[in-house]
């Protein structure tokens, strides 16, 4: 009995591994990792901050799911909102949920409403190269009360394209990233439009952003300016563009 319970366990296993796809994960895997950034306004003075934590982190058959805790703090480091978001690879395919473009200090003077939420969450396919094209994201919010509609938001993420790839180096150190492109439309109800530029690498995330209005009009920036703990990336100075493996591996 016991040999059969043994051999179960092992092809549960194997199976498991043999069905999991090769993935590319755009945060820390390692639960407890924090992700500081400090935002700048269009003078490039520090305007706020946020975190960004890993409080878990699951492989799965087909790739492995993450809950990411966010705060974001005022220019005086005084806790604004906190949030969760959800991110996951899939079948060789990273997901980010559209729900972090919600503003949630807005959204506090709605919790006492009803808040529907559709969302085509962000897709990165794992291996990147220059010049990729790749998917919108869209996210529509309906916000009722008593039944009769109050506002609806739309944020859609369009024109995503991979520029090119570039060594970034901020407080937090140096990384090899994918420069990406995109234009932020927001229609709550008034329309705005922004080209925001980022630098995103795998098993980190962002490491630097820059927000354009009317499409050169600089607005600001955010920097990844600490990586908690230190020891998290210690093996890994640079961060290797293309590194693909199979989650939860070294």
């Amino acid at each position: 009995m016991n040999l059969k319970i043994l051999l179960s366990t092992l092809l549960i296993i194997f199976s498991a591994v043999l069905f999991s796809q090769e993935c590319t994960f755009y945060y820390p895997e390692a639960e407890g990792t924090e992700l500081v950034y400090q935002h700048f306004d269009k003078k490039d003075n520090p305007s706020s901050s946020s975190s960004q934590k890993v409080v878990s982190y699951k492989v799965k058959p087909g790739g492995a799911e993450a809950t990411i805790l966010v705060n974001t703090y005022d220019e005086k480091g005084k806790p604004v909102s906190e949030s969760e978001l959800e991110v996951k690879c899939e079948s060789g395919t990273f997901y980010f949920d559209m729900k972090g473009y919600i503003n949630q200090q807005m959204m506090s003077a709605y919790e006492d409403m009803e808040v529907k939420v559709e969302t085509e969450n962000l897709e990165m396919p794992g291996n990147l190269s220059a010049g990729d094209i790749l998917k919108d994201g869209n996210l529509i919010m309906e916000i009722s009360s008593g039944g009769m509609k109050i506002m609806t938001m739309q944020i859609s993420i369009t024109d995503r394209k991979v520029e090119s790839k570039e060594i970034v180096t901020t407080k937090a150190g140096t990384f090899e990233c994918f420069k990406i492109s995109e234009n932020v439309l927001t229609k709550a109800p008034v329309k705005v439009t922004v080209k925001t530029i980022e630098w995103l690498c795998p098993g980190t995330g962002v490491v630097k952003s820059e927000s354009y209005s009317g499409g050169d009009k600089y607005m600001g920036k955010t920097e990844l300016i600490a990586l908690n703990p230190e020891s998290a990336l210690a093996s890994l100075p640079v961060c290797r563009l293309g590194r693909t493996r199979k989650l939860g591996s070294p």
